[in-house]
């Protein structure tokens, strides 16, 4: 139900440019009503193409009518022909550098107009408008999809020997509303991972590495409801928005099987370097801890998939072996361990280097 105006409907738009408010109510015989409004980001990390996409859930099927614009600035214009928006909630854009803000205003002949605006030019290939029937069976709703595009570049890696200057992120798996495992003896995996994770920090910092945290206590780094992608993403994003040199995640592992132990270290191969960063700290991790070698390991897992620089999700010992468990909550061990860690960093940086000839 996607229909196309030519560019004569810019008139319209200089009309609407004068309205920002939201709509709040429409006329009774409006049968159709927007009743949501949702947005979801993704990053491809090969490509540094970054998808937002805006749901907009309506009561009943709509007709649409869209065209692009310049004035005051970069503009799409849906028109949903007899739709009315009463109270509608609007969530900010979730990455302002592809849509910076979506609004919604009444016009004079019932319509309801749905304004995106953008930080810059926009192409025809950067967006698609699309229309989903509903389907009462998987109880989805009549939905107006508004997929946009736009590629970032990502930060070159420091390749300098060292680790003085670089940036690198450390991210304690789960946290907040998400404890991730519990060992039998009651410890909980997100204490343990901020516990090494903060460690890791301090030693990084006294050799001179600039490190974020995605979190420094017992959090959602999202925030509370966010669905597990969301608290994923927000993970990433502070790695891929710093553009740091690495992204490294904390983790304890965990099986129903109490016997098995073991280190492992997990990577998603989407730069040169991904399965380098994971050889080199799981090789310290082993030569420090003892544990028994659990592989390094290709993975699909969020978190190292869509940072776009080198990443690794280490996965320290299992938490579900109870002798484990009493090794990995020891504060020494915590402390070699962190120690190992750095140093496979360390190795890393000087490895690139020797690579790339610097």
């Amino acid at each position: 139900m996607l229909r196309f105006r030519n560019w004569a409907a810019m008139l319209l738009l200089l009309c609407l440019s004068f309205f920002t408010v939201v709509v709040s109510a429409a006329p009774a015989e409006n049968d159709v009503k927007i009743n949501s409004v949702r947005w979801s980001r993704t990053t491809d990390a090969v490509t540094g193409l970054i998808n937002v996409r805006l749901i907009l859930e309506t009561s009943g099927p709509v007709e649409v009518d869209q065209f692009i614009t310049k004035v005051p600035n970069w503009r799409i214009v849906l028109t949903l022909g007899g739709v009315r928006a009463d109270n509608l909630v609007i969530p900010p854009s979730p990455d302002a550098a592809v849509v910076t803000k979506m609004s919604v205003v009444k016009s004079m002949t019932q319509h309801t107009h749905v304004i995106l605006d953008f930080p810059g030019e926009l192409n025809k290939d950067q967006y698609k408008i699309s229309t989903v029937p509903a389907d009462s069976k998987n109880k989805r709703p009549f939905q107006i999809i508004v997929d946009m595009q736009k590629t970032v570049k990502s930060g070159e890696l420091n390749v300098l020997p060292g680790l003085k200057g670089k940036v690198i992120v450390v991210d304690p798996g789960h946290g907040g509303s998400d404890p991730g495992a519990t060992g039998p003896l009651g410890t909980r995996e997100k204490q343990l991972n901020l516990s090494l994770a903060m460690q890791v920090k301090a030693d990084l910092e006294k050799a001179g590495a600039k490190v974020l945290m995605t979190r420094e206590t017992d959090i959602d780094v999202f925030g509370p409801k966010a669905t597990d992608r969301e608290e994923l993403w927000a993970r990433v994003q502070v790695a891929n928005f710093n553009q740091a040199d690495i992204f490294i995640s904390i983790h304890h592992n965990a099986s129903a099987n109490r016997n098995i132990s073991g280190t492992s270290t997990y990577y998603y191969q989407k730069t040169t370097y991904d399965v380098m960063l994971a050889q080199d700290i799981q090789k310290e991790m082993l030569q420090t801890g003892g544990l028994p070698n659990f592989g390094v390991r290709p993975a699909n897992f969020f978190v190292v998939k869509n940072a776009t620089m080198p990443a690794a999700l280490l996965e320290v010992g299992f938490l579900s072996n109870p002798q484990e468990e009493q090794l990995l909550g020891n504060f020494s061990f915590q402390q070699k361990m962190s120690q190992a860690i750095v140093v496979g960093i360390n190795q890393f940086f000087n490895q690139v280097g020797k690579t790339l000839g610097e």
